[in-house]
């Protein structure tokens, strides 16, 4: 096991998780210089992933120069076996004249390094395996690997911009450009308008000042709300006046008030309003006078 490599592989990014994982394992089994040589059913066991996911994420480690591959050949019954080096560190791609063979697989990139392992073949002096050690496996966060696995592939999602819930008549006086400061708002009043009084409200260069104005108070994400809210307002002064733009403006923080609220509020209601505080101001009254009386030690003539 090489720590330094298992650090290297924990810290890269290689934009699937299980790909990070079957690296991990890779520098879990290597020697200091990077050589390892687990079995594609081994490392499978280890990361409890299929054999052919193993085989795909090395094939693609290897294309990405975060390893490198070499088949041995001359086992004892002839068989080939694969040995790899993990180039983690920024070394150099690898050395002309080394016999490699790559599976199929996917992967993203990250820096090459190790330069080739020195010389030999299969009929050197046998070696050990690291792959019998103990393993104790990082603990991995596959869904937040995800997000910077978008990042890496430099996918751009286009912006859409908001369009009108309803579509608006052609006829609609008033500003056309949806980006214009007012479209939203003068939108909102307009429709609500016609709807209450099947007329279009008058357009000139007043009223866009004004509506310019009712969004600098009430803000550009509420403003075409309070407008529209305006129109539901059955108050006798405000239908005299046909709803007119001078009174939204002069009273913008009130209706807003009633929107927030969904109150409307007109004559009958707020003297309704002003009936309820004067009885609960009498009541209070009272209940004072009582209690004064009561603590002055007099007799309570409603008692």
């Amino acid at each position: 096991m090489s720590m330094g490599l298992m650090v290297a592989a924990m810290k890269l990014r290689v934009g699937n998780p299980l790909r990070k994982l079957v690296l991990i394992k890779l520098a879990d089994n290597a020697s200091d210089i990077g050589e390892c040589w687990p079995s594609y059913q081994h490392v499978a066991d280890q990361c409890e992933i299929s054999k052919r996911s193993v085989m795909n994420h090395i094939t693609a480690l290897c294309e990405a120069g975060l390893l490198r591959k070499e088949i041995r050949k001359g086992g004892p019954k002839g068989n080939s076996s694969n040995v790899y080096f993990l180039t983690l560190d920024g070394g150099a791609p690898p050395a002309p004249g080394v016999v490699q063979q790559i599976h199929q697989g996917s992967a993203a990139g990250s820096p090459p390094s190790e330069s080739p392992a020195p010389g030999g073949s299969a009929g050197a002096a046998p070696r050990t395996s690291h792959s019998s050690e103990p393993v104790i496996e990082p603990v991995i966060e596959p869904f937040a690997t995800q997000a910077s696995a978008k990042a890496a592939t430099g996918q751009v999602v286009p912006f859409a911009p908001q369009q009108p819930r309803v579509e608006i008549p052609a006829d609609m006086p008033g500003p056309k450009d949806q980006a214009c400061k007012t479209f939203k708002v003068w939108a909102n009043y307009a429709m609500a308008y016609r709807k209450r009084y099947s007329a279009w409200p008058v357009w000139n260069a007043k009223a866009g000042k004004q509506m310019a104005l009712l969004v600098d108070r009430l803000g550009v994400d509420v403003a075409h709300h309070v407008a529209a809210h305006f129109l539901k307002t059955s108050d006798a002064a405000v239908l005299r006046k046909c709803h007119s733009l001078n009174e939204l403006l002069a009273n913008a923080e009130s209706y807003h008030t009633q929107w927030v609220t969904g109150q409307r509020v007109n004559g009958t209601t707020a003297r309704q309003m002003e009936r309820t505080e004067a009885n609960v101001s009498a009541a209070e009254q009272a209940a004072q006078m009582v209690l004064a009386k009561r603590q002055a030690g007099e007799r309570n003539e409603y008692l």
